[in-house]
């Protein structure tokens, strides 16, 4: 009977051990269990394939039409019949069909280029949320710490109060302290939770996991040597948006060409084979063309024309907005590292709070001055994690706006 207890217990505890287990991931593990299960990657997949099948459409030649007329004529009481199979074709006469596939090839490749710049886009947000939650979990052991410390100056409080050399209102303090940081560290429990329930979603296939993420690396503050003009200059010739939109104009071109040769009508090519009743039979070969006179494809050539100049003048406008968020991503990079560069001086560490609340227990620190130096504790040090994610994010950013040159060059 025990024996089955205990195996009964063991089966409705099991989903919440294996809940409770953790697992240490990288920033890089994080990005290959995007690649393999992210389901924004896939809905970024579809649109390229729709835009690959819009090609296809649009390139494709027009299909031969395939008919079979039987007449029957009866003179008097002599049956006369005739049958005729006929395959007629439509034929362009200016080349079209080339202009066409050359047309479809620079989209096809448009789209392919798009795909990769929406993939290095969710990368890029793969990569920030990763930052998010790491900062978020330190901020939380600050907090932690932060209630250790103010618990264990509240227990020495209270023993000091029933020895009678402290009055209960210290005492008061510390539990509105105590709640106070338990309310500021439930919140950031809250945002965590919520930022690794948006990590999940992006890098595993069910949009969450049984296994608890937690961040193995430390992120640090590392400068970059590339100049702005250089991470410009790369990022107008690397670009997958701004080759895809370059690709783009290319084909519209083409299609204008198209719609200018379409004013003159397709050729049908008619071949066929007729028989007869009475035994006559032979090849029928015939053509016809539609006269141009009410309709000369005006309308379509005004259209691709339109959209050939609107596609060049968006391919200027990209460049443009290319050089604007390559130098915003740049200064925000050289802003938050300026920030990072003075807060290296008097910073606030954990022994320094333990000290503190030594002294406090010695006598030597008043319950005022031990308060601000927890207080001290916990704005300097998420302050300081909170700018290694703002600067780690922004390079990120700046990763993204000059086609990757920042980690390539790290790479290399």
């Amino acid at each position: 009977m025990s024996k089955y207890l205990h195996w009964t217990f063991v089966l409705i505890l099991f989903p919440a051990l294996v809940h409770a287990q953790s697992t240490s991931i990288s920033l890089d593990e994080t990005v290959e269990l995007f690649k393999q299960n992210s389901l924004q990657q896939e809905l970024a997949r579809y649109k390229q394939l729709r835009k690959q099948g819009e090609v296809v459409q649009y390139k494709s030649y027009p299909n031969p039409e395939v008919s079979i007329n039987r007449e029957q004529l009866n003179a008097g009481t002599i049956d006369y019949q005739e049958t005729t199979y006929m395959l007629s074709q439509p034929i362009e006469l200016l080349g079209q069909p080339f202009l066409r596939n050359r047309s479809a090839s620079k989209s096809r490749e448009a789209a392919d280029l798009e795909f990769e710049y929406d993939r290095l886009q969710l990368v890029t947000q793969v990569k920030s949320l990763y930052v998010a939650y790491w900062q978020l979990s330190e901020k939380l052991d600050v907090y932690n710490h932060a209630l250790e410390i103010i618990q264990k100056a509240r227990e020495s409080a209270m023993t000091r109060q029933e020895e009678g050399t402290f009055s209960g209102l210290q005492v008061q303090r510390f539990n509105v302290e105590l709640s106070r940081y338990r309310k500021q560290r439930d919140e950031v429990k809250l945002n965590l939770q919520q930022t690794e329930n948006r990590l999940a979603s992006y890098i595993f296939a069910n949009g969450d996991s049984e296994t608890e993420i937690q961040p193995s690396d430390s992120l640090t503050v590392t400068p970059i040597a590339l100049q702005e003009e250089t991470l410009i200059q790369y990022a107008f010739e690397n670009r997958k948006d701004l080759k895809a939109l370059k690709q783009r104009s290319d084909a519209s071109k083409l299609r204008h060409k198209v719609e200018k040769r379409d004013r003159l009508p397709d050729l049908n090519v008619n071949i066929g084979y007729k028989e007869q009743s009475d035994g006559a039979e032979g090849f029928v070969i015939g053509g016809s063309i539609k006269v141009p006179i009410f309709s000369q494809n005006r309308g379509n050539v005004i259209v691709a024309k339109a959209q050939s100049h609107s596609r060049e003048t968006e391919l200027t406008l990209k460049r443009q907005e290319v050089r604007n968020q390559v130098e915003t991503a740049y200064s925000r990079v050289q802003l938050v590292m300026d920030q990072w560069q003075s807060m290296q001086e008097n910073r606030v560490q954990i022994s320094m709070l333990e000290a503190a609340r030594a002294a406090y227990q010695e006598g030597r620190y008043s319950l005022v001055e031990l308060l601000d130096a927890t207080q001290a504790y916990v704005d300097g040090q998420t302050m300081i994690y909170k700018t290694i994610s703002d600067y780690n994010q922004a390079l990120f950013k700046l990763n993204l706006q000059s086609a990757g040159r920042i980690f390539n060059a790290q790479n290399n």
